[in-house]
């Protein structure tokens, strides 16, 4: 499969449509399946020595960080997202609304992490990403995405028996196109291997996790 980045459904949806609420509502339903939020706290554990100062992109609705920010001590937990912050959004963390690739704000961060959102760009945004990368403060990359296999598209298609949305099932398929195995996110980012060292797993879930 080569990959490919489409437009998805939901981002189209006004937030008060019942298709957008419900296929939310999907969203964290998968992430517990595939095990995302478990393995970003385990990894976190193990992963910093000290108080860091972390950023999400992409942070939605704001599970991740409600579950992150209850259970390690940051020295700032910043989120960047196109929507404006939860209602339930944490207050000891700040909330920038704006596009991930006009953040001012990437040189104060130590620690990045991405949820399921690196898919949607393009192999240019992605290298325009990765230079704000390079260029900043960031030594510790903690990303989840689809991994772009047709067996997970089966599996996706499973989610009809427990009640998913047609737009998740739509979305969903689409992601997967758009995602990635090996060591493509690390190429496409251009993180040099000299500088940079890149662990890559991919579970039977789908899920492609890049340290």
């Amino acid at each position: 499969m080569l990959r490919s980045v489409q437009p998805e459904q939901l981002d189209s949806l006004d937030t008060s449509d019942p298709d957008a609420q419900a296929s939310r509502r999907d969203l964290v339903r998968i992430n517990r399946l595939m095990g995302n939020y478990r393995w970003f706290q385990r990894t976190l554990q193990t992963a910093t020595t000290h108080t860091i100062h972390c950023l999400e992109i992409g942070a939605g609705g704001g599970e991740l960080a409600t579950r992150l920010t209850a259970r390690a001590d940051f020295a700032n937990y910043a989120a960047v997202d196109l929507a404006p912050p939860p209602a339930n959004w944490p207050a000891s963390a700040t909330w920038y609304q704006g596009d991930i690739l006009d953040y001012p704000g990437y040189d104060h961060a130590e620690l990045l992490l991405a949820n399921l959102i690196l898919h949607h760009f393009s192999n240019t945004q992605l290298a325009s990403l990765g230079a704000a990368i390079n260029a900043s403060g960031i030594r510790h990359i903690l990303a989840n995405e689809p991994c772009r296999r047709s067996i997970h598209k089966i599996q996706l298609r499973a989610g009809r028996l427990i009640g998913f949305n047609p737009v998740t099932l739509y979305d969903g398929s689409v992601s997967i196109d758009a995602g990635f195995l090996g060591l493509e996110l690390p190429e496409k980012l251009g993180l040099d291997p000299a500088t940079w060292t890149c662990k890559i797993r991919t579970t039977a879930m789908g899920a492609y996790r890049m340290e």
